[in-house]
């Protein structure tokens, strides 16, 4: 797709997400060849400042079930043995070593591709790779999934009315943004406990030492959120988990947790409960919460069953089983929550009777950030 919007796209992610100058050592990585477009303005901008490119097509997206083209991955699973899932070729390693900064960009052309996988196999797989994807954790990486037919199919618009949904989104000034979650990541900083109620939800989780990170821009495109790790070991109550999640080709609508002492012991959901289930026996550190965030993005409104939208959606809280970031902000460097699943599930706050209190003082109500 040829459209001017995707150069002003590649200069957020080069001028302002990565601060690419001379020298960099450059990964791109895509899905497959559909954003083509986008790729030739992200390699343009990164000559231009001198920076040593790397085009990787499909072979990061490939290994984290990231690229549906031709069926490969479903493919990979369907005749791979547990030996073979167990041994990530060391290209990969090498790679992830030569970079010093990743733009990520995930594009499905079917968002099915992975359904009738084993889950097993995809647990084992999803073990196998953890060391090397925190190789890329812990560097500088910009990410965004790309609108294709099958995306605007998932989120139920027209292709047209996706894709200019989608440059809405991503051509903000992430600037401005990031001065107003400031304000919100302060309050969070303080915080010794988070108290959460809503509809089926009433949980509290311990932030005590913990650092908020504003996310505008840097990370993700969209963006927009402000999220810590909470004390993996310190959660309890129950939460409800009302907006759909689309988890490797199977919906997950309604999940309700409850916690005791930070660990899952019980665990439902109206639709795509197996998923939910298989997911977290992926480890033990899956029956935890890693991540606590707070979307803040008025201008994503509606749900894209795309977590990378609805996560900033603003109104929303969500929270993410699994592996907690290891950098001081935004996560714990210390004791942090490990796991191989890093699954963020997502709660519209906009319904009356919604509320966020911090320290016993009410700071989101309905949806509004007070």
């Amino acid at each position: 797709m040829s459209d001017p919007r995707n150069y002003e796209l590649a200069k957020i992610f080069v001028d302002y997400s990565l601060k690419v100058k001379k020298g960099d050592k450059v990964v791109i990585s895509t899905s497959d060849l559909d954003p083509l477009d986008l790729i030739a303005q992200c390699l343009k901008l990164v000559l231009e400042k001198g920076a040593y490119p790397y085009l990787d097509i499909m072979g990061w997206n490939w290994l984290i079930d990231r690229a549906s083209t031709g069926d490969l991955v479903h493919t990979y699973y369907q005749y791979a043995n547990e030996d073979q899932l167990k041994n990530i070729p060391e290209i990969y390693n090498n790679i992830a070593d030569w970079g010093d900064k990743f733009i990520r960009i995930t594009n499905y052309d079917n968002y099915s591709h992975l359904s009738g996988v084993d889950p097993k196999k995809k647990e084992i797989r999803a073990k196998a790779r953890e060391e090397w994807f925190y190789k890329i954790i812990n560097k500088d990486w910009v990410l965004t999934y790309y609108p294709t037919p099958a995306m605007a199919q998932q989120s139920g618009m027209s292709y047209n009315d996706l894709v200019d949904f989608y440059f809405e989104s991503t051509l903000v000034d992430y600037e401005k943004m990031g001065k107003n979650l400031q304000k919100v990541t302060d309050i969070m900083d303080t915080g010794k406990l988070v108290h959460i109620t809503g509809e089926k939800t009433d949980i509290t989780l311990d932030i005590t030492g913990r650092l908020a990170e504003p996310a505008p821009g840097l990370k993700n495109v969209p963006d927009g959120e402000v999220f810590l790790a909470p004390v993996h070991t310190k959660v309890n109550g129950h939460v409800f988990f009302d907006l759909p999640n689309f988890k490797d080709g199977v919906d997950v609508v309604g999940a309700y947790l409850e916690f005791k002492d930070g660990k899952v012991v019980k665990a439902t959901a109206e639709q795509g409960e197996e998923m939910l289930l298989s997911t977290m026996e992926t480890d033990e550190g899956a029956k935890y919460l890693g991540e606590l965030g707070i979307g803040l993005n008025y201008g994503v409104t509606k749900p894209m069953r795309n977590t990378l939208f609805d996560e900033k959606i603003g109104g929303t809280i969500h929270m993410a089983l699994g592996r907690a970031y290891v950098e001081e902000r935004g996560g714990n460097p210390v004791d942090p929550n490990v796991s191989a699943v890093h699954w963020d599930l997502v709660k519209d706050m906009r319904k009356k009777g919604s509320t966020v209190e911090v320290d016993g003082k009410v700071v989101f109500k309905d949806g509004k950030w007070l």
